[in-house]
């Protein structure tokens, strides 16, 4: 089907559209052409004035439920909340079970994929069942594309594991690593601070990042792999990373969005949807990050949608499961809190976390694949939820940036008119 695009404002740095607000003529999954198009040209328009249009979103590592978490998500669900967010692809992590840690696992993702409305990319184990003991088939798995390895959630206590799994990818792929060490944050709520003090949770402490963060790089600098720190909370995990680049590392890096809008005083109320791990830390942490990202020491931002149901979210504190849903509404949060380039939106948002997850490099131009996410500006309320999840605390946040649709695999999907 033909599809015009009407008066979208381009952000593609890589497109001599950059900047231009143009008509954009999509046939299926092909850009066809760029310009002042006629309308008898489509077999539908979309008026866009006012919006933004730039390549489709990628939220490198999110949790959609299967299999095994099927109560809190499925992979329909997640997919419709994922594009509901601007998202046009999600990295998929296990966390459940049977894990992705052989060709089984990744050759399941990528069937479901094919008939869901948005690309699902599988992320596999590090080590098989999680355990931190034996490395999973890592090359079998990239056989089938997959780029990207961790345990998820689990920072490598094993640190022979961590050496053998850097050297044994070198050739074909990059480990991600989740920055804790359980020992330093065992039986811990929330950040460690004047805050937990204050309302009496078990803290956190940021020593149980930065050392975790400071041994994974010395052995990446020994074996000269590749590797992606994810969930960066810290200003001294900020500063290991940055020094890491400096010395010429193969080093890249994330921050949640959760991490760059709320506080540990938001925590103040015992809202278990924002007990996370990493812990969302001070106002200090959350600054720094953000100029960690616009400097460029942080690489990507992600969502990290870790969905939970009612029972493991509506009770004590202590005994909610940590994890935040955030697909839909974490994206409008983001830009309403900060003033930031529409370019370097594209470049944290999809260009690199979609190099990440070895998708294929998108542009806008005639002949490329058209994959869009569309953003647009007024008053709207998150409301509209495609997740199952209980544990979306942007749901009925009211903001003034949005997401008005996404096109990918040939369709426009949207919420609104």
């Amino acid at each position: 089907m033909k599809l015009l695009f009407k008066n979208a404002q381009i952000i593609d740095v890589k497109s001599p559209y950059n900047g231009q607000e143009l008509d954009i003529l999509v046939n299926d999954e092909q850009i066809e052409a760029i310009g002042n198009l006629s309308t008898e040209q489509a077999e539908g328009v979309i008026d866009l004035k006012g919006c933004w249009l730039t390549t489709g979103f990628a939220e490198l590592h999110s949790d959609l439920g299967e299999p095994g978490n099927e109560e809190s998500e499925d992979l329909l669900s997640g997919s419709a909340a994922a594009a509901s967010g601007g998202f046009t692809a999600v990295g998929v992590v296990s966390n459940g079970h049977p894990h992705y840690e052989s060709k089984t696992g990744v050759e399941f993702i990528l069937n479901k994929s094919e008939s869901l409305p948005i690309h699902l990319v599988p992320v596999g184990t590090l080590s098989k069942g999680r355990k931190g003991e034996e490395l999973s088939e890592m090359f079998e798995m990239n056989q089938l594309g997959t780029h990207l390895f961790g345990d998820y959630k689990q920072g490598v206590s094993n640190a022979n594991l961590l050496k053998l799994g850097l050297l044994y990818t070198k050739p074909f792929g990059r480990l991600m690593v989740h920055p804790e060490n359980h020992e330093l944050s065992a039986n811990g709520k929330m950040h460690e601070g004047a805050t937990s003090t204050y309302i009496g949770l078990k803290g956190i402490p940021v020593v149980s990042e930065s050392t975790q963060i400071q041994r994974d790089l010395s052995i990446l600098e020994y074996t000269e792999g590749a590797m992606h720190i994810a969930s960066v909370s810290t200003v001294e995990g900020v500063e290991c990373i940055r020094d890491a680049k400096s010395k010429g590392l193969n080093v890249t890096a994330s921050v949640n969005i959760h991490h760059l809008i709320f506080t540990d005083e938001d925590l103040e109320n015992y809202n278990t949807a924002l007990k996370v791990s990493p812990p969302i830390r001070t106002d200090v942490e959350r600054s720094v990050l953000w100029e960690a990202v616009v400097d460029g020491t942080i690489d990507c931002i992600a969502v990290d949608h870790l969905p939970k149901d009612i029972e493991q979210k509506q009770c004590e504190f202590d005994n909610a499961e940590f994890g935040m849903a955030g697909l839909e509404g974490a994206v409008s949060a983001l830009l309403d809190r900060y003033e930031v380039s529409k370019e370097l939106l594209q470049e944290k948002l999809s260009t690199v976390p979609r190099s990440l997850l070895n998708l294929p490099e998108l542009t806008i131009q005639e002949g490329a694949t058209a994959e869009f996410t569309i953003i647009t500006s007024g008053s709207e309320q998150i409301t509209a939820m495609g997740s199952k999840a209980f544990n979306n605390p942007f749901k009925g946040l009211d903001v003034n940036n949005f997401v008005k649709g996404v096109y990918v695999k040939g369709s426009y999907l949207s919420l609104h008119a």
